[in-house]
């Protein structure tokens, strides 16, 4: 199977650009993460398109913490205006673990808790992909907008994951001066019902995974900032 490759442009910041051109597509070490314990969360936000993509999220926190690096499932209380700010078991998950995965529902939630980094769950369909593009300009609409990465959910193939990747990222780039990054796609022969131990379902997790930690893809949360606790 070919590998999907990464698209190396689309970024304002020369930091990013160079961050971009470090990743490869060689897989990282499956030598287990021994450094000393974080000062601060690596809490990376996923904005689903729909609540049963809840599945993607709970499977790269467990293939995370298999490939060695210590992560969790967080929630965020999205019932209420959200104040910046996460609970404190996101932010005391940072002196034990190495990566909080926070799924959200909304794009306000996202963009109250100011996150730095925020990844994108899309159907491979021109109606998920409009609605992608209307949060993408709801999110950009702040003075310091979060870097946005994108993983295509149910394309054919690698060739329309990329068409559909393409097409949301020049629209963003053009109208809204917000570049993208391809952080991979999971095929329509990936479904829930394949189970966590499927092999084909844990190699596209395992791409977009390491891509994740391959590109430092986390918003970096003090262990003091002001929080409250997650169920």
């Amino acid at each position: 199977m070919t590998k999907m490759e990464l698209n190396p442009a689309w970024r304002r910041k020369p930091v990013s650009s160079n961050r971009l051109a470090s990743i490869s597509d060689s897989y990282l070490s499956d030598m287990p993460d021994t450094s000393k314990p974080n000062d601060f969360c690596r809490a990376i936000p996923f904005l689903l398109d729909d609540p049963a993509q809840s599945w993607i999220t709970h499977d790269l926190c467990q293939l995370l913490t298999e490939r060695g690096h210590a992560s969790v499932i967080c929630h965020l209380d999205e019932h209420n205006d959200q104040p910046a700010g996460l609970s404190p078991t996101v932010t005391d998950t940072g002196s034990t673990s190495s990566y909080c995965i926070l799924p959200v529902i909304t794009a306000a939630t996202i963009r109250a808790q100011d996150f730095s980094h925020v990844v994108l769950l899309i159907p491979a369909n021109l109606d998920a992909v409009r609605r992608a593009y209307q949060r993408i300009k709801f999110l950009s609409a702040r003075a310091a907008p979060p870097e946005i990465g994108i993983v295509l959910v149910g394309p054919r193939d690698q060739h329309s994951a990329w068409r559909y990747f393409r097409k949301l990222a020049v629209g963003t780039l053009r109208y809204l001066d917000v570049p993208l990054l391809n952080l991979g796609f999971l095929p329509e022969q990936v479904t829930p019902e394949h189970g966590p131990a499927d092999h084909h379902r844990n190699n596209f997790l395992m791409r977009i995974s390491e891509r994740l930690i391959s590109s430092e893809f986390f918003h970096a949360c003090a262990a003091d900032d002001d929080v409250q606790e997650s169920p």
